[in-house]
């Protein structure tokens, strides 16, 4: 028997002037069933069947119970939880971590799958492979409608009816099990994805790739908007906008009425989870977790990233509470993070593959106490501070000198005028560097003409992509610029030595000819004859026959 079923770490000191990892809670299974919170504290499931209840403050156990393998969800149902476990069975668990009644809907109906189950607070229904149940309060289950061994989707309770999605169709009935309407979506069929009930519209992800919006009244199509893959994700709604996840790893946020795209957020792997509504530093985001074992928090308005947080395994989907998010992993832990500052890393991405050129490292930053500064820091190295500005941040990296061959780390951490991030709350990346790689090539041109005088222009390109070059060393009548893009210049006639440097690129040497200010006087000459030449011929056709 293990010694130890459940153990917390306090990773960080307990001042709230610390945006770290709180606590991290050890299970006896993978946790990616969403926490909820009742009663102050916050209670999740493992997969090897066991419930937990945790205190929100350290993670501290207050209790636990074995409620049945693989549950797949965990509901509030008045001062007790619901649990369903796929392999069959509803728990009802009160407060103090007893159990009030257990269901088993395998030996009563033959029952293999539970896909879900939701409550109007009067009954619990459940979704399973071979029909839809009602149970009561008591926990006595019956059969309200049949189902012909298809996959269906969670549900979603009204006051008197249910929406789920069955095979390739969405169904509406009431308790009873009346049907009231069904709508079918062509080329997929609905599975994890719970509808999401607002404003007389019902929203929910199918495997054809699409979110749907259905008329809850009637069952009539409003609109859909297609993805590269399944939508796995539960939706929610938030002040006329529907945020969702897709398998083909981005975020979606879309109008509620039109179904338009207002932006899209990409990550490396499939979110499958249900996104939350939080606060990241005083800004409201949406927290959502990612089967690349990281969770993520995206700017509400803008769909920028502006904090990554990781683990060891997929991450189910979080709950935010008292300035904090918390969520499970598949990596058999509960985590606890503070939410006041955080940072991101934008580029580069994860697992990316770096050369010899100067690397630029950017990403953005929140903090509720205002003053924040990024730093970095290299394979756990020191940190150094970055151009940090109001929002965003950058730092340039020489690969050569920073990183090791093969696979490097990078983390960013916020300093601000309340305190800074510390412990396992950095959001950190891997990347892999190739110190054999080639140099690369820079193209230097001058536009318009140098003369004396007059204003002229040394742009710096990439040779590969064509894109401005950033943060290089241009060097021209003894003085030396560091710029990005171009150099303007003014210079009295003359030849110039011209040496352009960046790190991880050849340099460039080449002369630069400044013309006087009457001209170049070989292109003058030459305009001359080409104007003397026209006038001749000008005279000796037109003027000279007359």
């Amino acid at each position: 028997m293990k010694k130890l079923l459940l153990s917390i770490f306090l990773i960080s000191l307990i001042s709230l002037s610390f945006s770290s990892l709180i606590w991290q809670a050890s299970a006896d299974g993978p946790v990616v069933v969403k926490p909820v919170v009742q009663n102050g504290m916050v209670t999740i499931a493992s997969g090897e069947g066991k419930l937990y209840a945790l205190s929100p403050d350290s993670g501290s156990k207050k209790w636990q119970i074995f409620i049945g393998k693989t549950p797949n969800e965990i509901l509030a149902f008045g001062n007790s939880f619901i649990i369903s476990t796929s392999e069959g069975k509803i728990v009802r668990v009160g407060n103090d971590g007893k159990v009030i009644w257990s269901t088993d809907l395998n030996s009563q109906f033959n029952v293999s799958v539970i896909y879900g189950a939701a409550t109007n607070q009067k009954r619990i229904f459940v979704t399973a492979d071979n029909g839809v149940y009602a149970i009561e309060n008591g926990g006595s289950a019956a059969k309200i409608l049949a189902l012909a061994n298809e996959s269906a989707s969670p549900p979603a309770a009204g006051s008197d009816f249910v929406v789920y999605g069955a095979g390739n169709e969405l169904i509406k009935m009431r308790e009873d099990g009346q049907i009231q309407w069904r709508t079918k979506i062509k080329g997929g069929k609905f599975w994890t994805s719970r509808p999401k009930i607002d404003s007389g519209t019902v929203y929910i992800g199918a495997l054809d790739g699409a979110l749907h919006a259905v008329t809850l009244s009637n069952g009539a199509e409003l609109w859909q908007v297609k993805t590269p893959n399944w939508v796995m994700s539960t939706p929610i709604t938030k002040e006329g906008v529907v945020y969702f996840g897709g398998n083909d790893g981005a975020i979606y946020a879309v109008e509620q009425g039109s179904g338009s795209i207002v932006w899209k957020a990409q990550t490396q792997l499939a979110i499958e989870g249900e996104p939350e509504l939080g606060s990241m530093g005083g800004k409201e985001v949406i927290f959502v977790g990612g089967t690349d074992k990281s969770i993520y928090a995206v700017d509400r308005q803008s769909g920028s990233i502006v904090w990554k947080g990781s683990s060891s395994g997929s991450i189910g989907s979080p709950l935010y509470y008292q300035n904090s998010i918390i969520f499970g992993s598949g990596d058999k832990s509960v985590y606890s993070y503070t939410t006041e500052r955080a940072c991101s890393i934008l580029l580069p991405t994860e697992a990316a593959d770096v050369g010899v050129k100067e690397l630029k490292v950017t990403g953005n930053h929140v903090s509720e106490a205002g003053g924040a500064k990024v730093s970095i820091s290299i394979n756990n190295g020191e940190w150094v501070e970055t151009n940090t500005t109001e929002e965003a941040w950058k730092y340039y990296i020489n690969p050569k000198t920073s990183f090791n061959s093969g696979l490097n780390t990078i983390s960013c951490k916020v300093v601000d005028n309340s305190g800074e991030e510390s412990g396992q709350t950095y959001t950190t990346i891997t990347i892999n560097f190739d110190p054999e790689a080639k140099a690369g090539g820079m193209v230097v041109t001058v536009a318009p003409q140098p003369v004396e005088g007059s204003a002229f222009i040394i742009y710096v390109n990439d040779a590969d992509s064509g894109e401005p070059m950033e943060n290089f060393n241009l060097t021209i009548a003894g003085k030396t610029y560091q710029a990005d893009g171009n150099v303007t210049l003014k210079l009295s006639s003359g030849d110039y030595p011209l040496n352009v440097k960046k790190i991880g690129y050849n340099e460039v040497s080449q002369k630069i000819s400044v013309s006087g200010s009457g001209g170049n006087p070989i292109f003058l000459i030459v305009v001359a004859i080409v104007v003397i030449v026209i006038a001749q011929q000008v005279y000796s056709r037109f003027i000279k026959k007359k």
